[in-house]
């Protein structure tokens, strides 16, 4: 899973930003990740995600941090098979006056793969708590097997 975000102290949002991002080998979507992933087949991509970050500190203090970023494309098997790909991740998260470095909030994701091989359409919305360098996950619901809420560690959700 990928999940930007600014500092607190950035300013109002601005132009999206892009980056590039991948599911490949490793690191990609293969049944060693993914149980629905056909053993012996590894699902690679690698291309731009599109993400906007918005940050607003109210007059109280109170800064409230808000990220949306989504990715399409078409990925490829190791037997040359083509997919289509749709992920998209937000979550939008505040301070308080009190604890000024942490931030709780709400996030939601999402990430489908259609193909020869293989339908996947994995999700979850969770309660979210980070300083931006540690993200807790509490799921409310998920959908297919998205990751490892213990830790983050992508499952059948590779971004």
């Amino acid at each position: 899973m990928c999940v930007a975000a600014g500092s607190a102290g950035a300013g109002l949002g601005g132009p999206p930003s892009v980056q590039t991002v991948s599911f490949v080998n490793g690191a990609g979507l293969s049944s060693a990740t993914c149980a629905y992933v056909p053993v012996g087949t590894t699902i690679s991509w690698t291309g731009p995600e599109t993400s906007t970050t918005i940050v607003r500190t109210d007059a109280t203090g109170v800064t409230t941090v808000q990220v949306v970023a989504h990715a399409s494309g078409q990925a490829t098997d190791n037997n040359s098979n083509s997919y289509a790909f749709d992920y998209s991740n937000a979550f939008r998260v505040s301070n308080s006056v009190d604890d000024p470095d942490t931030f709780t909030g709400t996030m939601t994701d999402h990430f489908s793969l259609a193909g020869p091989a293989l339908q996947l359409s994995n999700g979850f919305t969770a309660n979210l708590t980070t300083n931006f360098d540690v993200f807790v996950f509490d799921p409310i619901n998920s959908r297919g097997d998205p990751i490892d809420f213990s830790n983050g560690s992508a499952h059948c959700d590779p971004l």
